[in-house]
């Protein structure tokens, strides 16, 4: 399993914790699970070849090999929704490509895309959300909702990002949500989108999200110094000391940052660092 490119956790940031979690659960699975029965399968191939003498105990093999096979793309696709590696290597349209066939071969739900090609990548952690959002929306759809059919769409606007997921479910706006889609719809928000519910016009759930594509601040290199050290935690004093400059100084930097990122706090000022991608997920 390729490396993680985890996201920084700013305090009580409890959805980056959960993805931090999914990235642990993903690589037992794969150490775990995937590895052993991949030399499994090996071993399998190995006696088949050998058996041709012997009808009976190469159709065993051939059994086992068929299973192992099986079992293996199970867990692969298992483990792409805990981790969900392509995302961060290619970018949401990408990931929500193959996610859209993974569903379609392992549940033969419908998955119907129209997706816009983005000029450049989103935030890593507004990337990841909208793809959460996705996959709620498609599990509740399947699951829950009784459809056969979903459309995901993504378009870019002049100041914004539209995001829509339609089924064509027997469960439509007056019914709740499921905890995992509630919790999806949240971090959007918690990241500055909006979230509209409606019914879809094949008569099922029509859920919009809306992310503003605010304007580039015009950070000076110093401010850009004191956000990286907030992001990584450090005190006004410890950021004080690292850049060789007064207390004063750093609440100055810091009164600045808050004004031209639109916030209020520390812990906003790191959310809309993350959100921008200035702060390397790595």
């Amino acid at each position: 399993m390729p490396a993680s490119p985890d996201l920084p956790i700013p305090p009580g940031d409890a959805a980056a914790a959960v993805e931090a979690e999914r990235r642990r659960i993903a690589a037992l699975l794969d150490g775990r699970i995937v590895e052993p029965l991949g030399l499994l399968l090996s071993q399998a191939h190995a006696y088949e070849q050998t058996m041709s003498a012997n009808p009976q105990a190469r159709l065993v093999a051939s059994v086992l090999s068929s299973l192992a096979r099986r079992v293996i793309q199970q867990v692969r696709d298992l483990e792409a929704d805990l981790y969900p590696a392509l995302l961060f290597r290619l970018g949401l349209v990408a990931a929500l490509e193959a996610y859209a066939g993974q569903v379609e071969r392992a549940e033969g739900l419908r998955v119907a895309l129209t997706l816009a090609r983005l000029d450049e990548r989103l935030p890593a952690m507004l990337e990841l959300a909208l793809y959460r959002l996705a996959q709620a929306a498609v599990e509740r759809a399947g699951h829950s909702a009784g459809a056969t059919r979903i459309t995901l769409r993504l378009e870019a606007r002049a100041d914004r990002l539209i995001f829509s997921a339609a089924d064509n479910g027997l469960r439509g706006i007056d019914d709740p949500l499921p905890d995992a889609l509630s919790a999806a719809c949240a971090r959007v928000e918690q990241l500055g989108g909006q979230i509209e519910l409606g019914r879809a016009p094949e008569g099922g759930l029509l859920l919009s999200a809306a992310v503003p594509l605010r304007p580039a601040a015009d950070l000076t290199p110093r401010e850009r110094d004191v956000l990286r050290l907030l992001a990584e935690g450090c005190t006004n004093r410890e950021i004080g000391a690292a850049l060789k400059i007064s207390h004063r100084t750093v609440n100055f930097h810091l009164d600045n940052l808050y004004t031209k990122l639109g916030v209020t706090t520390r812990t906003e000022a790191v959310l809309e660092a993350l959100r921008r991608g200035w702060v390397d997920p790595g």
